[in-house]
Order: structure tokens, then C-alpha cells, then sequence
């Protein structure tokens, strides 16, 4: 697996329970509680999962984080080895 594509299973891993899971305002600090990767790594594998337009991404009063609905659909049909 590419290693952004884990980034977007993390993603993936905090907003699934969400109701409505493209509208869950994740924060940087819910990724790197759950990854143990440099910031700056994370960043690199955001701008990358932007740019497929898996995740959007917004600066508010601190980086805010969605995942889109190619992004839900990305990890489902990856198969990904998340965690419920």
C-alpha cells in the first residue's frame, strides 16, 4: 500500500462512525495520535490525497481535514485492513 493511502485509512478510521462521515472535521492532532509519522510526512501525504480529491483539506483556526466521498470509496474498495 502506498504509504498515503495508510494517511487516508487513518482518515477513514476516525470519521466512518460519523453519521454523516464527509462532514467530520478531523484534526491534525487525530492523525498523529494515530500514526507515528512526522508531521511534515502527514502534510506530504494530505497535499497527495487532495490532489486525487480523497481528502479536502481547510485552514480555520487550525488545519481542518475531511474526507470526500472518492476517499470512502477509495478505502472500501481497496480493501483496506482497518480497524472498526
Amino acid at each position: 500500500m502506498e504509504a498515503h493511502y495508510k494517511t487516508l485509512q487513518t482518515i477513514y478510521t476516525i470519521t466512518h462512525q460519523d453519521p454523516q462521515p464527509v462532514t467530520y472535521q478531523c484534526r491534525p492532532r487525530e492523525i498523529i495520535l494515530r500514526q507515528f509519522q512526522d508531521w511534515s510526512v502527514i502534510q506530504q501525504h494530505l497535499a497527495l490525497l487532495e490532489e486525487e480529491g480523497l481528502v479536502v483539506t481547510m485552514q480555520k483556526d487550525t488545519l481542518i481535514i475531511s474526507i470526500t466521498l472518492a476517499g470512502i470509496d477509495k478505502v472500501l474498495s481497496a480493501n483496506f485492513n482497518y480497524q472498526t
